[in-house]
Parts: structure tokens; C-alpha cells; sequence
């Protein structure tokens, strides 16, 4: 099997684990990293989930430090870069460049990791791609996943489209995009049921539910490409192409 990594989320784990806080004097007290500690608890990590999947082959997917979804809504993952709190451990970046030229590893112009991530699985489907990430928006990619516990699960097409279609709904405060008011979990979940999916008919849900909250297909739309991780089929020739929705069957259609 070939195992694809969220390198930022199993590296961040290492650092943080690593960090140390050491009082020098009463009222100075500094933020220190043994680097080589990282690599080491890193490893260690990276082997127990080698080892779990029995993995012959393993990609470490990493993020660029440019976005594309900024160019589809300016203010994506801007409430991170208006705190004043570190966004990153102490030491990351160096941890980072160490690991990434230590294992095979992917980075891609204006891609996170979790696009990497969703664009490999789907590419290589005769590599038996398992993924491992932390985050949950990686349920939206169909194929075989590994979960913290050491199990391996699969994600049919139909459930991983349905969760794209609940996450357009939904949003995602912590990535910067509100999705559509008062749309929770429990609630998306009603609205798209796994059963009898149809993505055109999804669609339509998500559409009508932000009209009735006063908002535009437009706006809809936008909220869907930020929460969409992308798969192979919207990153050929190595671009991306931006999702478009299915075609409704009316005549006011939203344009791509």
C-alpha cells in the first residue's frame, strides 16, 4: 500500500510534543526546541503508521505558502493572520525543511497538503492510496483512510460527496469561511442523507437553503470552493481547475 501523509499535521504533533518552556529567571521565561528530538519522535510516528497500513511506499504531502483560495475569497484563514498568537510551534520551519528532505515528499505551488492529499488518492488508485490526516475535511475524499486508532476505513464516492456537499453548509471557522448561517452539523446532515445521493439534487439543497437565508447562488458558490479539497480531476495538466457545480435544472444556473 502507499500511505500519503499530512506532513503539517504529524510534524506539528512532533513539535509540539518537543517544545519546552524553560524559566531562567523569575518573570523571563523562553520557548525552546531540540530539533533532533523532532526528527527522532517523527519517525517514530511516521513508522507506527508505515506499520499499521504495512505500507511499501510513503508520500509526505505538504502545504505551499501560497493558497489559491485566496484568490477565490480574500479573507480565507485571514481571522489566523489577524491574531497575534504563533500560527506555527517554535522551530517548525527548520523541523520542516530537515523532514521534507529526509523522506519523499510533495509540495505544490498554491496547494495545502490536504489538496495534495485528495489529488494523489484519486490519481493513484492502483497504488492502493491510503490516507492519513488529522483533519476531518479529508472525509470528502473517497478511498481507504487511517484513523488515530490504527484502523483502515473506506469512504464510498456517495459519502465522500455528501460530505462536500454538508461542508459547503456548514463552513469552517477555523480555515475562515462561514458556510451558511445557522447550518450545523446535525442539520447538513438532514438536509444531504447519504441515501439515494445525488450530487445534482445536493446542489439544489445547498442553493436553496442560502437563498432562504438571503444569499446568493454566487455566495454559495464561493463557500463550495473554499471547502472543496481538490482530486484529480480538477488539477490536470498540474492546474487547477476550480469546482463547478452540476448543471440544475432551471434556468437561472450559477456560471463557473
Amino acid at each position: 500500500m502507499h500511505l500519503l501523509v499530512d506532513a503539517d499535521m504529524l510534524l506539528f504533533q512532533a513539535v509540539k510534543v518537543c517544545e519546552a518552556e524553560i524559566e531562567w529567571i523569575p518573570d523571563v521565561i523562553t520557548t525552546h526546541l531540540n530539533v533532533k528530538e523532532v526528527e527522532f519522535l517523527f519517525e517514530s510516528f511516521l513508522k507506527e503508521k508505515k506499520d499499521q497500513v504495512k505500507a511499501t511506499q510513503v508520500t509526505l504531502c505538504w502545504t505551499s505558502t501560497d493558497n489559491f483560495r485566496n484568490k477565490v475569497d480574500p479573507t480565507y484563514k485571514g481571522n489566523r493572520r489577524g491574531t497575534w498568537h504563533r500560527i506555527k510551534p517554535v522551530g517548525f520551519k527548520e523541523a520542516r525543511k530537515r523532514v521534507e528532505n529526509s523522506y519523499p515528499s510533495e509540495c505544490w505551488y498554491r496547494l495545502e497538503a490536504d489538496d495534495i492529499l485528495g489529488i494523489l488518492a484519486t490519481r493513484l488508485v492502483d497504488q492502493s492510496p491510503v490516507i492519513w490526516s488529522g483533519d476531518k475535511d479529508l472525509q470528502q475524499i473517497p478511498g481507504f483512510h487511517l484513523n488515530d486508532d490504527g484502523d483502515v476505513y473506506l469512504i464510498s464516492e456517495d459519502e465522500a460527496d455528501a460530505y462536500f456537499y454538508r461542508q459547503c453548509l456548514i463552513g469552517d471557522t477555523v480555515d475562515g469561511y462561514s458556510g451558511c448561517p445557522t447550518i450545523g452539523k446535525k442539520t447538513a446532515e438532514k438536509l444531504i442523507p447519504i441515501e439515494d445521493f445525488d450530487a445534482t439534487s445536493a446542489w439544489r439543497v445547498v442553493v436553496d437553503t442560502y437563498k432562504k437565508k438571503g444569499l446568493s447562488e454566487d455566495h454559495a458558490l464561493t463557500q463550495a470552493r473554499l471547502a472543496r479539497i481538490l482530486r484529480a480531476t480538477e488539477y490536470p495538466n498540474e492546474d487547477i481547475d476550480l469546482w463547478t457545480p452540476p448543471i440544475l435544472p432551471t434556468t437561472d444556473t450559477i456560471k463557473p
